[in-house]
C-alpha cells in the first residue's frame, strides 16, 4: 500500500497549504532581511566610515544601503521623470587615476565615460575624505549649475554598488539643498531600462 494513501485527505490539504504559505513568507521576507540601512552598515564596518561626517571613506565599490541620510533614494523611472522636469543630474563616477592636471585642471582619463543624457560629470566629489580642492570644485560647480537655487532638484548617481553617489548626496544636503535624490543604481540602472547613454567629459578643476 502506498504511504500517501494512508494519510487523511484533510491533513494532506492542510500540509500543502502550510508549505505554500511558508515558502511565500520566506520569498517575500527575503528582500527586507537582505537589505541594510545606512546605520547598519556603519555599525557593521565602522572603520569604513568617517567618524564625524559618517561618510564612506574606503571600499567604494560594494553593496550600498537602502537609504541615504538627508536625501531620498529613487529608481530609474523616477530619475528619468525628474530629469524631464528639469532636475540637475550629477554623475559622481571617479576617474581611473583619480587625478587632474595641476596646470590646466583637466582630468586624466584612460577611456570615454558614457552617462545619462544631459548629466554633468563631476569626478571624485563622492569621496568621503576631506579634500579642500575637490570640495571647492564641487561647491563652485553645483552653485553655478543650479544658479544658487537651493530648491532645485538634484540627482546624484554613479554606477550600481558605488558609494560615491551616496556620499555626494549627503554633501549636497549639507550645502543646504532641499530636494536631493540618490539614484543608487546609476548608469547601470538606466541601461537596465533599455535607455541609451551618451559620451560625457568631466568638468575641469579651476586651477590658479
Amino acid at each position: 500500500m502506498e504511504i500517501h494513501k494512508t494519510i487523511p485527505v484533510s491533513f494532506r490539504r492542510f500540509f500543502a497549504t502550510w508549505c505554500i504559505a511558508f515558502l511565500s513568507s520566506v520569498t517575500v521576507g527575503t528582500p527586507s532581511v537582505m537589505a541594510a540601512s545606512s546605520a547598519e552598515h556603519r555599525e557593521t564596518n565602522p572603520d569604513l566610515f568617517h567618524k564625524k561626517s559618517g561618510l564612506r571613506i574606503d571600499h567604494y565599490r560594494a553593496p550600498t544601503p537602502d537609504d541615504v541620510p538627508g536625501a531620498k533614494r529613487i529608481d530609474a523611472k523616477t530619475a528619468k521623470a525628474l530629469i524631464e522636469k528639469g532636475a540637475l543630474a550629477i554623475d559622481t563616477f571617479g576617474t581611473p587615476q583619480s587625478r587632474f592636471d595641476e596646470f590646466d585642471g583637466t582630468w586624466m582619463l584612460t577611456e570615454q565615460r558614457y552617462s545619462i543624457p544631459g548629466a554633468v560629470w563631476l569626478p571624485e566629489v563622492g569621496r568621503g575624505s576631506d579634500n579642500e580642492i575637490i570640495q571647492a570644485y564641487f561647491t563652485e560647480n553645483l552653485t553655478r549649475l543650479s544658479d544658487g537655487d537651493k530648491s532645485r532638484s538634484i540627482i546624484l548617481f554613479c554606477i550600481n554598488d558605488c558609494w560615491m553617489s551616496w556620499n555626494a548626496s549627503q554633501r549636497v544636503t549639507m550645502m543646504g539643498y532641499k530636494n536631493v535624490y540618490w539614484f543608487a543604481t546609476g548608469t547601470d540602472g538606466w541601461l537596465g531600462e533599455g535607455w541609451k547613454l551618451t559620451p560625457v567629459d568631466p568638468i575641469p578643476v579651476t586651477v590658479e
